[in-house]
């Protein structure tokens, strides 16, 4: 506060926007330094390291019950991607959650847009979310990287898709836009990221394995949350998860029909996925507020620009940001 105070008040005289953001930077890796292994802390990485466990000790992490779940029983339903993820911390796998929210947090100073950088930096939501024990801040990593390459490079934007679906399966939100606008062309770079991990992972534990690890862990919750089953259990509405799961999926696919027909740019693309994520994910008997951490990445390098804030970009000295869009715009201009 006292920092972001006085840098606020000096840019009164001085054009400080540099500054600003380099406060901006330091306040958010500060404020997640903080908020590390709060209270109420997620157990995702704590099975995700027990699944990559088993996996060294010769099993399958997929359909299996871990007992250092909270409750106990918890499966490992992600992708295979994060076993090799968080192999190199595998002794605090929250440590790789905060590299990559550095990372995050520097890509979008450098890139000198204030607004999105400011909602990443301070954001609460994404502060706790950051070291409580989710792993949807990597997720939003993999999910920046497509997002900020579609409009230039589609097929690389989808290569990047798939491994984040290699990660997590909840980047599938963004592919039936991806396809309507950028057509089949880019429907194999994205089978060859997913498929990269999902397939020697399907050959070696089997996709029944897998499945039956997705099924308890809609099995182990027995509450609803942050869904619309808790909102609809606020008026005295009670139905039964099962069905609730299979809204979910039912008004995330009309969503998707709908977005599919109103897609015409890679910004569509985004939106829309976005807004496939949203009601796919939330519409159901249980969710979390994790799940923000992947979307807001992609969001914040582009809501500047969406807000017609783009001129406003922060030149660093000798302007290194700007000289590289120019060459990127000559080698890779945006895509109808």
């Amino acid at each position: 506060m006292i920092v972001l105070g006085v840098v606020l008040a000096l840019s009164l005289r001085w054009r400080l926007a540099p500054v600003a953001a380099l406060a901006l930077l330091v306040a958010g890796l500060d404020l997640r330094v903080a908020y590390f292994g709060a209270a109420g802390s997620s157990d995702v990485l704590v099975v995700t390291r027990a699944a990559i466990e088993q996996v060294l000790a010769g099993g399958s992490p997929y359909g299996v019950g871990f007992d250092v779940s909270v409750p106990p029983g918890g499966s490992y339903p992600y992708g295979p991607l994060p076993l090799l993820w968080y192999l190199p911390t595998l002794s605090e796998p929250r440590v790789m959650e905060m590299a990559v929210a550095a990372v995050i947090l520097l890509m979008l100073t450098v890139r000198g847009r204030l607004l999105g950088l400011a909602i990443y930096a301070c954001a609460p939501i994404l502060l706790r979310l950051t070291g409580d024990g989710s792993n949807d801040t990597s997720a939003g990593l993999l999910l920046l990287g497509a997002m900020a390459l579609l409009p230039r490079l589609p097929r690389a934007g989808a290569l990047v898709l798939g491994l984040a679906i290699a990660f997590k399966p909840h980047a599938l939100a963004w592919v039936p836009p991806l396809l309507v606008w950028a057509g089949w062309p880019v429907l194999l770079p994205l089978a060859i990221g997913a498929g990269l991990f999902w397939v020697p992972a399907l050959l070696m534990w089997s996709p029944g394995a897998v499945l039956e690890s997705i099924r308890l862990s809609d099995r182990i919750h027995g509450a609803p949350y942050y869904s619309l089953g808790q909102a609809l259990r606020r008026f005295d509405i009670s139905i039964p998860a099962e069905t609730l799961n299979l809204f979910r999926f039912a008004a995330g696919g009309l969503t998707a029909l709908a977005v599919m027909q109103r897609v015409r740019t890679a910004d569509g693309v985004i939106v829309g996925g976005s807004l496939i994520f949203l009601v796919t994910l939330f519409s159901g008997f249980w969710s979390t507020f994790a799940y923000f951490a992947a979307l807001a990445p992609p969001i914040c390098w582009h809501v500047d620009r969406w807000l017609g804030q783009d001129d406003r970009r922060i030149r660093w000295p000798s302007d290194p940001v700007g000289r590289l869009a120019e060459a990127v715009d000559r080698r890779w201009p945006a895509v109808a």
